[in-house]
């Protein structure tokens, strides 16, 4: 359920979705998610944490802060990437809410992303203070992660006419993009020192 409501908002949009349609889809009665959720922004809400909560989670999980911080920011590159593959309507949620200053884009930012943010900043920061990286705004590196590095499978569409041969359920190659991905990014801000 949480699934085909995350999907259904990531493709629609907030405004181009309705209760109904979702009941529908899943098949199940017209009323059910009504009852269940009060509301389509309830829904929308519930959807976001099913599908950012876990998401957040892993990428402290895989997070080693005891790690050399180039390690650490390569380590959360491919992670954010690997995560990514199969969950195409994370990067589409956070792109469509992220167009426009609303109440659903302020709980996003404010539950989800802004953790993310603050991870990133720290690693960056830990770089700079010791020379490792050019002095970049963080949010270029940001950006490039996060919209960049899982642009394949977000838009598959594009991907595919493009001849890129990745299928997301295939962790090995996911892993070798993402890894080309961290090669690129963390060079690309490296001093080599």
């Amino acid at each position: 359920m949480m699934l085909a409501a995350a999907e259904a908002f990531s493709i629609q949009g907030y405004d181009g979705v309705s209760l109904r349609t979702i009941n529908d889809q899943l098949g199940v009665s017209r009323n059910l998610l009504y009852q269940r959720f009060g509301s389509k922004s309830n829904l929308w809400r519930a959807a976001v944490d099913w599908a950012f909560g876990p998401f957040v989670a892993h990428l402290e999980s895989i997070d080693d802060e005891s790690a050399d911080p180039m390690d650490r920011l390569r380590g959360f590159v491919r992670g954010f990437i690997e995560y990514s593959a199969t969950r195409p309507y994370l990067a589409s949620l956070a792109t469509l809410e992220g167009a426009a200053p609303t109440d659903r884009l302020d709980y996003l930012y404010d539950n989800y992303v802004k953790a993310v943010r603050s991870r990133v900043l720290s690693i960056l920061e830990q770089l700079g203070r010791a020379g490792r990286i050019k002095p970049i705004p963080p949010e270029v590196l940001f950006f490039l992660i996060t919209s960049g590095g899982t642009a394949p499978f977000g838009q598959a569409g594009i991907a595919a006419r493009m001849e890129i041969e990745l299928d997301p359920e295939n962790p090995t190659q996911v892993r070798v993009y993402a890894e080309h991905v961290a090669e690129v990014l963390v060079n690309g801000i490296g001093t080599g020192t």
